[in-house]
Order: structure tokens, then C-alpha cells, then sequence
């Protein structure tokens, strides 16, 4: 997908500076190359006004009905793919994903609007949303380095819960994929819709590309059981080498319907070599909130005893979770990283020490096992 984007003028909001980086300039480098290598990524110093404005799509007719029905007649799983929309289209210039912004919807959009500006007034050692680009950008790394594991040899990549996920149009590395994104059948069908709209905006010179060598959209509820049926029969081979991609998910769902769904990748994965990348939530986050469901103190001791036989952990500020965007040492995540795991609250404050484990876990076959 290709996009003109044009330099936001100097008037700028406050915020902290990067050395090297002067705060009247706004970093609005390409960094594809350096971001498809999971390479690291400067932070912006600043955030301009203009990109805190919305975009005049989002004032169209189309676009505003859809939005509309969303805040109706979407429950908080649904809704949620607006808002992980919108924290990828406030970082764009680091998660190039421009179409993010008619995705994620007006209102999402303010509410980080309002975030960004308060965070920047304010110095704060980390700004709403960032871990949601960090999120994005460890999964793109991981994905890149799963498929380059198969050396070369085609590959399916499944997106379960795959929402306003735009991986299949905007990673040029997915050429040689199959991708296959499963979600509600009225969260895909808006997503196409929108994406019409988008495309049909001829004031943004937008065109839309799709970089995977193909796309299948399967309409199914992951707390379903005929989910796999569903996905097999619309051309998901299991013989196949995969990666499954499990990104703001599974604590949505119930424990019993958040285990299935991995028992089921698990026993998909018996056939080929395999790669989940997945988030899990720790237990201390229903502290603080009581909208996910499923929570993992450690994934990294549950997904072997499903038999995943390579499980590699890791939080937001780690090496591979950091990508040059929590410069501040103070920030939050570096604080959680520096508290054993096993602590639920911080002995400094007493806050719930909320938790987000990104995960990578491979399996490999077992000749004598056949497909579910």
C-alpha cells in the first residue's frame, strides 16, 4: 500500500528530548528497513498539532455510520480492535500503518489524543499508547524472524482475533504468506467496508496494496468450538508451516475458551514446524481492572505443558521489546522489570504491579500425531 504523507509543520506540543535531536523537530523518518529487521527506533521528540488532528475521512458520512454502529452494537471485544487501531495510528510514524487512523474511529482517537497532550505537558516518563507501538513492533520483528526460521519455504500466518489488524497490506516481507485473519463476521465486514471508503478518498492518494500473496478473511468466534472447521475449510492447511499470531486476545477470552484456543494451535502444530506469538496478561492486572478475563502469571511454564517445546518470554523495555521508545530510565516498564515477577504489588507504592508477557513459542512435529 503506498501513501503520500506530508512534513507537519514546527508548532509543536512540549515533550522530552532525545539526545542528538533538536525539540523544534519532529521525527518523521522512514524507518521501514530498520523496523522490518527489528532494528531499533528512535523515539519522536515531539508530537506537531496537525498530527493531533483527525484526518477529514473520519468526517465522511460512510465513515461516521460505521463508527457509529460500532459504539452501539459492539461489546468491549469487538471495540477493542478500534482501540488498538487507534494506539498504532497515534505512533504511525513508527508502526507504518497510515490507514490506522479510518480504523480506529473519532472517538478512540480523541481519547489519545487528549493522553498524548497531558503526557507531553506533563514530561511523563512514558506516553499513552507506546505500548501499544512497542507491541506492534515486537510482533512485526518476531513474525519476520519466524518466517525467515522456515528458510525461505512458503508459510501460512493465522491472525486470530485479527480485528483492524492491516499486517497482510502493510509488511512487504509477508510476499511469500498466506494469511488468514479471523475475526467476528461484523468486524471484518466493517473493516472491508472502511477500508473501501479509505481507498475511494482520492484527496489521500491512497492505493490500496496488498504486500502478502494472499488474504482470506474467516468470520468465526474464537469462544466457538467450529472456529478450526471453519478455518480449514476455507483453505488453512495443517501440513503447512504456520505462525499464529494471538495479539491483544486471549485475555479477553474465559479461561476455559483462552485454553482451548491453544490446546487447538497445539495440537494444529503436531504436522509442521510451528510459531505462536502471543501477549499474556499477568493475575495482578484484575487488581486494577475488571475487563479481561484470562490471565497468565507464567505463559512460560503453562505453553510447555501443551507441548510447545521452545518458550522465550519477554516484557515491554526489554531488548527485544524496546525499540528505542522508552528513553526515559524511569519509566514504568523499567520499573516492573526490576520487581520479581512473582510480586503482585509494587513494595514501593502499592499499585498492582500489571504485567504484559510477549511470547514466542515453537513446536515441532510429531509424525505419529495426525490434524485435529
Amino acid at each position: 500500500m503506498h501513501f503520500m504523507i506530508a512534513s507537519p509543520p514546527s508548532n509543536s506540543l512540549p515533550c522530552r528530548k532525545v539526545p542528538g535531536i533538536k525539540t523544534s523537530e519532529l521525527s518523521y523518518r522512514n524507518n521501514m528497513t530498520d523496523q522490518e529487521n527489528g532494528q531499533h527506533v528512535e523515539e519522536p521528540t515531539v508530537w506537531s498539532e496537525s498530527e493531533l488532528k483527525l484526518p477529514e475521512l473520519l468526517f465522511d458520512d460512510g465513515v461516521r455510520r460505521l463508527h457509529e454502529a460500532i459504539e452501539k452494537e459492539w461489546d468491549t471485544l469487538q471495540q477493542s480492535a478500534c482501540q488498538m487501531a487507534a494506539g498504532r495510528a497515534l505512533w504511525k510514524h513508527v508502526t507504518r500503518d497510515p490507514l490506522a487512523e479510518v480504523l480506529a474511529g473519532e472517538t478512540y482517537l480523541r481519547n489519545f489524543h487528549e493522553k498524548i497532550r497531558k503526557d507531553c505537558l506533563n514530561k511523563a516518563p512514558q506516553v499513552s499508547g507506546v505500548i501499544l507501538a512497542v507491541r506492534t513492533l515486537w510482533f512485526d520483528a518476531q513474525l519476520k524472524a519466524a518466517l525467515e526460521s522456515f528458510q525461505g519455504k512458503g508459510a501460512q500466518v493465522v491472525l486470530l482475533g485479527a480485528g483492524m489488524d492491516m499486517r497482510a497490506f502493510r509488511l512487504g516481507y509477508l510476499k511469500n504468506s498466506d494469511i488468514f485473519e479471523v475475526d467476528f463476521p461484523d468486524v471484518l465486514q466493517v473493516k472491508e467496508n472502511l477500508l473501501e471508503l479509505a481507498v475511494n478518498d482520492t484527496e489521500k492518494n491512497q492505493e490500496k496494496t496488498m504486500t502478502a500473496k494472499s488474504l482470506t478473511r474467516v468470520a468465526a468466534d474464537l469462544r466457538d468450538e467450529d472456529w478450526p472447521g471453519k478455518l480449514q475449510s476455507l483453505g488453512f492447511e495443517p501440513e503447512r508451516n504456520t505462525v499464529w499470531i494471538l495479539e491483544g486476545i486471549l485475555y479477553y477470552l474465559c479461561d476455559s475458551d483462552a485454553m482451548r484456543v491453544l490446546r487447538t494451535i497445539a495440537e494444529y502444530s503436531t504436522l509442521t514446524p510451528t510459531v505462536m506469538l502471543a501477549d499474556f496478561m499477568n493475575k495482578a492486572t484484575k487488581l486494577s481492572s475488571s475487563t479481561y478475563s484470562f490471565y497468565s502469571d507464567w505463559p512460560d511454564q503453562l505453553l510447555p505443558s501443551l507441548g510447545f517445546s521452545d518458550v522465550r518470554l519477554s516484557q515491554i523495555g526489554d531488548p527485544d521489546a524496546h525499540f528505542g521508545l522508552l528513553q526515559n530510565p524511569s519509566n514504568l516498564f523499567n520499573k516492573l522489570r526490576s520487581i520479581p515477577r512473582s510480586v503482585e504489588t509494587n513494595p514501593d507504592d502499592g499499585t498492582p504491579c500489571c504485567r504484559l508477557y510477549l511470547v514466542k513459542a515453537s513446536k515441532f512435529p510429531n509424525p505419529n500425531k495426525i490434524s485435529p
